[in-house]
């Protein structure tokens, strides 16, 4: 045993006194496969939905996926407006304003509902009438509380339009179930749910990210516009949540990043008391890192609520090989040792272990590969490979 490690050290020596020699057409190949690697970062995106917890097998999300293809999205963004008073002349114009404005400046804006422009149905001696709720707008006293008694009194309001203590309503917002993006006509939409078998080949996209973001963010400036002290505006919805949530993952993962660099520059300085080996553990992690992003990019793999934390941990365990090398190189410096061969003694005393260390680490994190749970298949996957 002795002698296989012997002779696998000395391989470690030759290879690294090839790299020495050739060390400029190294680092190029080097930069080369980085740069390949890299550039799938612009392919990377971030998905926080709850369907991202399943695999694309999966006989859920297969079943999701049709419905969701049948009737289109499911959910709406909610607006809760709490003036000082809602039935008061002041306060319906304030949300007419803000209804008028989110009418006018949302994009891919399915349907907007509020007390504005709410249907009201009436039952008149053996007659159903349907009306708009504020057809006469109320300019008196005597026109609001008959305003706030029809609403109060009306259960399809109730928790709806409206709280049932009536200090504050509601604005509901729809976006369009498909994506505009194809040029889909009316036409379209209605033509993709004929009767089976009627040959239209029309198929739909549902609205994408990038419009569903759009919207989210033109809602968003508008309540910031029409928000005061006496016209509180609360917004929610899974549209809100999901764009929260991705802004708040990117934030968490410089966040955590730039921590990670900052703990392992101090510890590495107080370590060598170098700055050479701050810098150039770093640049190996760092190269390391934007590679596996890239590579999660061109495999078209999003970063998910558990796999944020993969940057900062491949910063955190990828510099210890590298504490490895230096150690011994800044040993060998110290002892007189000419540079080229301290590197080899370097590599030939550490290269097996760095190996050994590195294949077990992997191992055990591609355990996860085959976990249930996607996205902690993919942490398993893609910290393996890093």
């Amino acid at each position: 045993m002795a002698d296989l490690r012997h002779k696998i050290e000395r391989q470690f020596e030759t290879l690294t006194t090839a790299i020495c020699r050739f060390r400029f057409t190294t680092l190029i190949a080097s930069l080369l496969v980085f740069a390949a690697m890299a550039s799938g970062v612009g392919k990377l995106t971030i998905d926080t939905s709850n369907e991202s917890f399943l695999r694309a097998d999966d006989p859920t999300l297969t079943r999701y996926s049709q419905f969701k293809d049948q009737f289109g999205r499911e959910d709406a963004i909610i607006i809760a407006v709490e003036p000082r008073k809602v039935f008061d002349l002041s306060s319906l114009q304030k949300i007419k304003a803000l209804h008028d404005d989110l009418a006018g400046t949302t994009p891919h804006l399915d349907d907007i509902t509020s007390l504005i422009n709410a249907r009201e149905t009436l039952g008149k001696d053996d007659e159903l009438v349907v009306g708009d709720l504020m057809a006469n707008w109320p300019s008196d006293d005597a026109a609001l509380a008959d305003l706030q008694e029809r609403v109060l009194a009306n259960p399809l309001y109730q928790n709806q339009l409206i709280s049932s203590d009536g200090s504050l309503t509601t604005i509901v917002i729809t976006l369009n179930a498909f994506s505009s993006g194809d040029d889909q006509s009316t036409e379209d939409i209605f033509a993709a749910f004929d009767e089976p078998g009627a040959g239209t080949g029309v198929e739909l996209t549902l609205l994408s990210d990038q419009e569903t973001k759009e919207a989210v963010a033109a809602i968003l400036q508008t309540v910031d516009r029409h928000r005061r002290d006496d016209f509180k505006l609360y917004i929610a919805g899974m549209p809100i949540v999901t764009e929260s949530l991705k802004a708040a993952l990117q934030s968490d993962m410089r966040q955590f990043m730039g921590m990670a660099l900052v703990a392992i520059a101090v510890c590495l300085l107080l370590m060598f008391q170098r700055i050479v080996g701050v810098i150039l553990p770093v640049i190996v992690v760092v190269l390391t890192l934007i590679s596996t992003m890239g590579l999660m990019g061109h495999f078209g793999v999003a970063v998910k609520v558990p796999t944020v934390i993969l940057p900062s941990f491949l910063l955190a365990v990828g510099v210890g090989a590298s504490v490895h090398v230096l150690a011994i190189f800044f040993q060998q410096m110290q002892g007189g040792s000419e540079k080229n061969a301290a590197i080899t003694y370097a590599m030939g005393h550490s290269g097996l272990a760095i190996v050994l260390t590195s294949l077990t680490t992997a191992v055990g994190l591609g355990s996860f590969a085959t976990a249930e749970v996607a996205p902690i298949g993919d942490l398993g996957l893609f910290a393996a490979i890093g």
